[in-house]
C-alpha cells in the first residue's frame, strides 16, 4: 500500500497524484472506472527503487520507442503450448516440486510433459 493525495484533475481526466516521498505521476482516468480502478491505476504509477544502469548518465539524450507486439502474439495458442501450460501447472506448484522433489526431478518432469505434448 502506498499513500498518494490527488493534486488536480484536467477536465480531459489527467490527474496529478503526488507521493509521500515528493514524487508524482499523472494518470488518465476515465469516468467509468471505480475508487479501486484508480487506485490499481495510481499503484502501477508508484515510485520505484532500482539501479543505474551502466549507460545511463544524468544530460544523455535518448528516443523512446514503442513496444512493437509480434502478429503471431494475437493469435490464440496452439493445442500443444495449452497442453504444456496445464500441465506445468501455475508456479507456485512448480516451486514447490522443485523444493520437493529436487531441479533434476523437475527437468525430467518437464521432458516428459514436452514428449506428451510435441510442437506440430
Amino acid at each position: 500500500m502506498i499513500d498518494y493525495t490527488i493534486e488536480s484533475v484536467t477536465e480531459d481526466g489527467l490527474a496529478t497524484v503526488r507521493f509521500a516521498d515528493g514524487s508524482w505521476a499523472e494518470v488518465l482516468l476515465a469516468a467509468s472506472m471505480t475508487e479501486k480502478d484508480v487506485d490499481e491505476l495510481v499503484w502501477e504509477f508508484r515510485p520505484k527503487t532500482g539501479s543505474i544502469p551502466s549507460f545511463i548518465n544524468v544530460g544523455n539524450t535518448r528516443s523512446a520507442i514503442p513496444v512493437v507486439t509480434p502478429a503471431n502474439e494475437t493469435e490464440p495458442n496452439p493445442d500443444w503450448l495449452n497442453n504444456r501450460i496445464e500441465a506445468y501447472g501455475n508456479i507456485e506448484s512448480q516451486i514447490e516440486f522443485i523444493t520437493e522433489n529436487g531441479l533434476e526431478a523437475w527437468q525430467a518432469e518437464v521432458a516428459q510433459i514436452k514428449a506428451d505434448n510435441p510442437k506440430v
